[in-house]
C-alpha cells in the first residue's frame, strides 16, 4: 500500500498543471523519504491522496520515469526507483555531462546580471557546510545556467535536479561537501572571466568526471 503523503491541501486547477503539481508533489516525497525506495506506487491510491484524478497522476509518473525517479515495468510494477551504487555512479556522471554543458553555454550566453548572480551564488556557497546547504545553492546555480543557456532542449531535463537531490541523500555529507567546496573557487573564477572551458571542467570535476 502506498504510504501516506503529507499534502495538507487538494490540487487544484488554478494556474501550473495538474500533472505538473502532482510531479512535484510525489517528487518531493520521494526525495525526502516519505515515499521509500522500492515502493509500489498506485496511480488510484496517488489520485485520492492528491485529490485529483488518475490522469494527472499517471502524467506524473511518466515524467518521474524520465527524471528516474521511478522505474516501471509492464503490467507489473510501477514503483519508487531503488539507487544501487552503480545507479548513483551513473546518475552523479549524467548530471555532470548535462549541467556542464548548460554551464559551458551559459557562460557564454548570460547576461551581465545573470553573471553577476551566479558569482553571489558561489560566494553564499563558501560559508556553507552541510550538504543540504550546499545542494540548495548549487541547485539555484544549475537553474540559472539552464535559463542562461538558452537551450531549450537542455532546459527541458531541469527535472534532474530531482534525481541529483535524492542521490545526495543516498550519500555521506562529506562526499556531497568535498567536491563542491574544492572547485568553488575555480568555478567563481571562471565565470568571473567567462572561461567557458573552465567553468565546464569545474562542473564535471564536481560529479567525478575527468
Amino acid at each position: 500500500m502506498t504510504s501516506a503523503l503529507d499534502f495538507t491541501t487538494p490540487l487544484t486547477n488554478r494556474g501550473p498543471r495538474l500533472s505538473d503539481l502532482a510531479f512535484e508533489r510525489i517528487a518531493d516525497a520521494i526525495v525526502t523519504g516519505v515515499l521509500a525506495p522500492g515502493e509500489v506506487l498506485r496511480d488510484h491510491a496517488l489520485a485520492q491522496q492528491l485529490g485529483v484524478s488518475r490522469m494527472p497522476v499517471r502524467e506524473a509518473l511518466q515524467r518521474l520515469e524520465r527524471a528516474g525517479l521511478v522505474e516501471t515495468a509492464a503490467s507489473r510494477y510501477t514503483r519508487v526507483t531503488v539507487f544501487t551504487p552503480a545507479r548513483i555512479a551513473a546518475g552523479i556522471e549524467y548530471s555532470g555531462l548535462l549541467y556542464g554543458s548548460a554551464m559551458r553555454l551559459a557562460v557564454t550566453r548570460m547576461t551581465d546580471e545573470q553573471q553577476s548572480r551566479a558569482v553571489a551564488l558561489l560566494d553564499e556557497l563558501a560559508g556553507e557546510e552541510t550538504a543540504t546547504g550546499c545542494l540548495t545553492v548549487m541547485s539555484a546555480l544549475y537553474d540559472l545556467a539552464l535559463t542562461a543557456s538558452d537551450n531549450e532542449v537542455l532546459q527541458r531535463r531541469s527535472d534532474v535536479a530531482y534525481m541529483i537531490a535524492r542521490i545526495a541523500h543516498a550519500l555521506p555529507g562529506e562526499d556531497v561537501v568535498r567536491p563542491i567546496q574544492r572547485e568553488r573557487p575555480h568555478l567563481r573564477d571562471a565565470l568571473d572571466a567567462r572561461d567557458a572551458d573552465a567553468a565546464e571542467n569545474a562542473v564535471r570535476r564536481i560529479h567525478g568526471i575527468a
